[in-house]
């Protein structure tokens, strides 16, 4: 049996044609590898941005709520201090209507028993004696009211001794008031009124005497002759009585 022979003709050209498109085909896969990857990137980034995006405005959005509990916070607790200072206020004003209130009764029923003797013992008489702190510890001001009470007022002339009584180094003392007091010349404080007389002023303690009680007596030449004596504990209040005034 004989053997064939099969030539093939080889064409340069055609090797080059089919090396171009070999490279080319190589070439366009890198192209799309890289497009590909480029867009991946691409897309990862705006999606990061979008969500970055999202987080800035979530960010922003609780800010703006965080802000604005803690305004609330601050005017809530603004309106409880207002409110507290309110109240205290009002608390106050009641306070001292209230003491405006005792004031005037006191008033009334000073100038009542003024008027209508029938409620009281008719004749001279001491009706209070008020002491309030001073400015220093020995230092107080105090107020000493004389009343006449009659059916018919007529122009009372008399005398009012006080004296201050308490204890001094452990033995019992007793100071006359014009011992005490600048505004009081004389043991006998003289007394001219129809009503009432108020005596007014500033008395100082001596050092290591301690008060117990005051001790009044008035006395009248005028309408009548008349004589009242009285003792008052020595009790301290915060404001002189406007009695009489």
């Amino acid at each position: 049996m004989m053997s064939r022979s099969v030539v093939v003709q080889d064409d340069p050209r055609r090797r080059g044609r089919r090396r171009l498109w070999f490279i080319l085909a190589l070439l366009a896969t890198f192209l799309l590898g890289v497009v590909a990857s480029n867009y991946s990137s691409l897309y990862l980034g705006m999606e990061a941005a979008l969500e970055n995006r999202h987080l800035r405005a979530d960010i922003i959005d609780q800010a703006i709520e965080l802000e604005e509990l803690r305004q609330w916070q601050i005017n809530n607790r603004t309106r409880r201090d207002i409110d507290k200072a309110a109240l205290e206020l009002v608390r106050q004003e009641l306070a001292s209507q209230q003491e405006a209130i005792s004031e005037l009764e006191r008033g009334l029923r000073f100038y009542k028993s003024l008027m209508a003797p029938g409620e009281v013992a008719e004749g001279l008489s001491v009706r209070s004696v008020d002491i309030k702190p001073g400015p220093d510890p020995e230092r107080f001001e105090f107020r000493i009211l004389v009343q006449q009470s009659a059916r018919k007022h007529e122009l009372l002339t008399g005398t009012l001794s006080v004296e201050v009584i308490g204890e001094e180094n452990g033995v019992s003392r007793s100071y006359k008031l014009s011992d005490l007091s600048e505004q009081v010349p004389s043991a006998d404080i003289r007394l001219r009124f129809k009503y009432f007389q108020a005596i007014d002023g500033e008395l100082v303690l001596p050092a290591g005497f301690t008060p117990r009680m005051l001790r009044a007596s008035a006395r009248s030449t005028k309408p009548s002759r008349a004589e009242f004596t009285n003792e008052f504990p020595w009790s301290i209040q915060e404001k002189l009585s406007h009695v009489g005034q």
